[in-house]
């Protein structure tokens, strides 16, 4: 096991008595086209790892990037078994352990999104031993964990402005203070879109506005990015201005980032925690936004969020799956003292599906008090696999 000493108290421990995948499928073809300027959303994917620990107990991680590529998780975690621990072990190093035998093959990609969902579905279920909600688990002190914080509406795609513009007013509606929209089909479009927006918006609205460009096929040029960025935050109450530039162009989000007032973030892709390092050594970013679920589970992301910290650099989880990696999310920004969680909006009835019950937001602030029974809750229900039936091929699709 990994010499990592993390934060839960002596003796708790957890045995695997059985692990698998589960793939699930939204198909959302029927409803209103979700595209942004990088690809389309054809249905919701999810792969979810449930572990099962010899009293029946069931603990639930997802793996983030399965919402393009799913259909290699299950390989994937045949893979990792052989390391999984026979006897009792901490959840807590789990992750450590597995990236210690898999330096060959798993540093980093969809292998570190499998890593994660096994260590936080093996937390989840060493907290549900423990009878305490997954924040409280987590937590290097419980009674410093704040009793609510933010949610931000996240969405904003569409095919039409107005279709944006739509989804907008009903997150302010909604009682949401900041909204996120993605950039359309190129820089005019997305220039155009901001300045349908701005007239409509209520007072005290603050926008987010993400380009997509980290995971383009065609990226736009830094000059494109600087240009949206200026047009952005002269016309719109700017919140930050996300991913810009293709992931690997540590040196377009730094030219980016000198050009502009509005806070530049990123990069939610990334699955290993040197590459924020090397984002925020380059002064890439004034906000990182690592995912849980993508970089490897809580304790590579508490080690971002950490650095992060020690260097000024604000950060903002992302957040974009089924209600697994939602609930996950919010313990571990409770757990880490975070004053805003990404909350995905648009309609996907598996997300909720995979709730206990409805997630605790209201005029966009999440309750802590609310998030109090055992574990996460996340739930695979009955008939969970049979409502949506995975289908292979769909999901989010880059054009």
């Amino acid at each position: 096991m990994s010499g990592w000493t993390n934060h839960l108290v002596e003796g708790d421990s957890m045995r695997i008595e059985t692990v698998r995948s589960v793939l699930l499928t939204y198909d959302n073809r029927n409803d209103p086209p979700l595209e942004w300027v990088g690809g389309r959303i054809w249905a919701w994917n999810a792969a979810l790892v449930e572990v099962r620990t010899p009293d029946g107990t069931i603990g639930l991680g997802e793996v983030s990037q399965a919402t393009m590529a799913a259909e290699a998780v299950p390989g994937l975690l045949m893979a990792l078994e052989p390391y999984l621990p026979d006897d009792d072990f901490r959840a807590a190093d789990i992750g450590d352990h597995l990236r210690s035998f898999t330096r060959f093959w798993a540093r980093g990609g969809i292998a570190s999104g499998v890593i994660a969902a096994v260590e936080m579905a093996c937390l989840d279920a060493e907290a549900k031993e423990n009878g305490v909600p997954l924040w409280r688990h987590l937590a290097e002190d419980p009674d410093a964990v704040p009793d609510s914080i933010r949610g931000y509406a996240s969405g904003g795609l569409g095919v039409t402005k107005e279709q944006v513009h739509e989804w907008v007013a009903q997150q302010e509606d909604a009682g949401f203070g900041t909204v996120k929209i993605r950039a359309m089909r190129d820089p005019q479009t997305t220039v155009a879109l901001m300045e349908h927006i701005a007239p409509l918006l209520q007072s005290g609205t603050r926008v987010a506005l993400d380009l997509v460009q980290g995971c383009a096929s065609r990226p736009w040029s830094v000059d494109d990015a600087i240009k949206v960025g200026q047009a952005f935050q002269t016309t719109l109450p700017f919140h930050w201005y996300e991913e810009p530039c293709a992931a690997e162009d540590v040196a377009g989000y730094a030219a980016v980032t000198v050009a502009l007032d509005v806070p530049v973030s990123g990069v939610e892709s990334y699955s290993i925690r040197d590459q924020f390092e090397h984002l925020m050594d380059a002064n890439g970013v004034r906000v990182v936004q690592p995912d849980v679920g993508m970089v490897g589970g809580f304790a590579e992301f508490r080690r971002v969020v950490t650095d992060a910290r020690r260097r000024g650099v604000d950060s903002i989880p992302h957040v974009w799956g089924s209600g697994v990696q939602l609930l996950n999310s919010a313990h571990v920004a409770f757990a880490l003292g975070m004053p805003l969680l990404e909350v995905c909006t648009l309609k996907n009835p598996m997300r909720e599906a995979t709730q206990s019950k409805p997630f605790p937001i209201a005029n966009g602030v999440i309750d802590r008090a609310a998030l109090s029974e055992p574990g996460s809750g996340a739930i695979l229900p009955d008939g969970a696999e049979e409502e949506f039936s995975f289908v292979p091929a769909l999901g989010m699709k880059i054009s």
